[in-house]
């Protein structure tokens, strides 16, 4: 079972690949399979440990064991137990001839291509008050020289996938009383790979020196350290992921060590989803980014939307179902750009009719596109988390739930192994922002409607949403969960 989750796991990297994402569904409907098997055997397990502790004699004990070995010897069970290897044995093998017991758990460069500083967008709406505000946060705005500072400023910048983070850097590194402010502005993409020695060495190169007389990190470090003496600098650190909270950051402080030779006013700015990350590297300093307003975002999503089309015959009709569709893109200029580009297809109502009334996760979308983008947050969940997370699908989207009523399902549906167990898993997704709370001073959560989609994608081989009683009739063979809106499905939960 450890490699069949294992194989789960290198198979979700890979399933931006057609080949991986069929044979997916198989893979866990063996594992889920076997799991239910083994459950059995915990469930007699628990039995006898009741009756023991009971004391309620031999002849009692004595039944259970009987009641256990009429179960798993009959023909029919041994069968199911065949059965069950079989499959396991099948996906196993069609797997090892996939190469996917290699596959590297890691980001596939066809799927996050690496960012640069040089900004590509033709127009920005909005940002001016969040780009003044980072500007200023940045120390910009200084006016002398002061003495020499033995701590290095970290600006963390936090958000969910697809809300901007680096399209504000790219900002900020473009802004005119920046470059003027700083002495150099260096620009390098961590993203999974919070690698120490990569980084300095990049940085040393993007300052113009040579790294190749450097084969130890020892070397490249002071080689760093006299590059950066005397000089104000502006370091990006973007997308940065949760690898760098390993062994408590150390790999974060030694990075930071030859980078407080620089001279006073140094700072470096740093994207990333996980505020776990933005307290790591700047506790008393982040900047959470969140969607644009909704005026400015109508006017975005418009210009993603009708493109370079200034009328149409049908541009009011069309604008209405636009400000429908706005609804469930919840302020994300990633989610306009990969809903406009699909509306931009056919500006007709029926088209757009059609977008509307999809689930987005169910819409074609582009390795770049927002659902691609948020997928990564969940692929770097643990296993536990990820089961955890993608029966969340079955709530309505906008519901409102009690931390304790969801962590009860998880432990009912064995996910977990405890109360106290199922609490970690959920202040862990609460911390990587995969759910919110209702209001600020509210014990109530919500998951934002792009996680939820999210939730949707990952699970779609598993659940399925029951909105009408037609529906019932269309539930695929493999489905082991449905969603029932509103009061029916929290009916099934419990």
């Amino acid at each position: 079972m450890p490699k069949m989750l294992d194989l789960i796991d290198r198979a979700e990297w890979q399933s931006h690949k057609k080949q991986a994402a069929d044979l997916l569904p198989d893979i866990k409907d063996a594992v889920y399979d076997a799991e239910d098997l083994l459950d059995e055997f915990d469930y007699y397990a628990l039995k006898l440990k009741v009756e023991w502790s009971k004391s309620s004699g031999d002849d009692r004990l004595r039944d259970t064991f009987l009641e256990f070995f009429d179960s798993v010897g009959s023909n029919d069970y041994i069968r199911k137990i065949n059965e069950i290897q079989a499959k396991l044995d099948h996906v196993h093998a069609q797997s090892m001839a996939m190469g996917l017991h290699q596959a590297p758990q890691k980001f596939d460069r066809s799927v996050r291509p690496e960012t640069s500083s040089f900004f590509h967008e033709p127009k920005i709406f909005g940002r001016e008050k969040e780009l003044k505000q980072l500007v200023e946060t940045l120390g910009v705005r200084a006016r002398k020289r002061e003495r020499a500072e033995t701590k290095l400023h970290v600006l963390p910048i936090v958000g969910m996938g697809g809300v901007g983070k680096t399209t504000m850097a790219q900002q900020i590194c473009n802004d005119a009383k920046v470059k003027k402010h700083f002495d150099r502005i260096i620009w390098t993409c961590v993203s999974d790979d919070f690698d120490t020695k990569r980084l300095t060495k990049e940085i040393i190169e993007r300052l113009g020196g040579n790294t190749s007389p450097y084969d130890n990190l020892d070397g490249l470090m002071r080689k760093l350290e006299d590059y950066v003496k005397s000089k104000r600098f502006l370091l990006v650190l973007d997308d940065m992921w949760d690898d760098v909270l390993e062994q408590d950051g150390a790999g974060w402080k030694r990075f930071c060590e030859p980078l407080k030779n620089g001279a006073h006013g140094s700072r470096i700015l740093v994207t990333t989803r996980s505020p776990e990350v933005a307290n790591l590297v700047g506790p008393m300093n982040h900047y959470e980014l969140k969607g644009l307003q909704d005026a400015i975002f109508w006017d975005f999503f418009k210009l993603c939307a009708f493109g370079s089309v200034s009328s149409c015959n049908n541009r009011e009709s069309l604008e209405c179902i636009g400000k429908n569709i706005l609804i469930k893109l919840k302020g994300s200029p990633l989610a306009a750009k990969t809903i406009g580009r699909l509306l931009r297809m056919e500006l007709s109502t029926s088209h757009w009719e059609n977008i509307l009334q999809s689930e987005l996760w169910r819409l074609e979308q582009t390795d770049t596109d927002i659902l691609p983008a948020l997928r990564l947050s969940y692929m770097y969940l643990p296993q536990k988390l990820k089961r955890c997370f993608s029966i969340c699908a079955m709530y309505p989207k906008d519901h409102k739930f009690e931390k304790d009523c969801l962590a009860d399902i998880w432990v009912a549906q064995g996910y977990v192994a405890d109360p106290q167990d199922a609490s970690l898993c959920f202040d862990a997704l609460a911390n990587r922002s995969f759910f919110q709370k209702a209001s600020p001073y509210s014990q109530m959560y919500v998951i934002h409607d792009l996680m939820h989609d999210t939730a949707q994608l990952v699970s779609k081989d598993e659940c399925f949403t029951i909105k009408h009683v037609s529906d019932i009739d269309k539930v695929p063979s493999n489905v082991v969960m449905s969603q029932y809106l509103q009061t029916e499905m929290l009916s099934v939960l419990s």
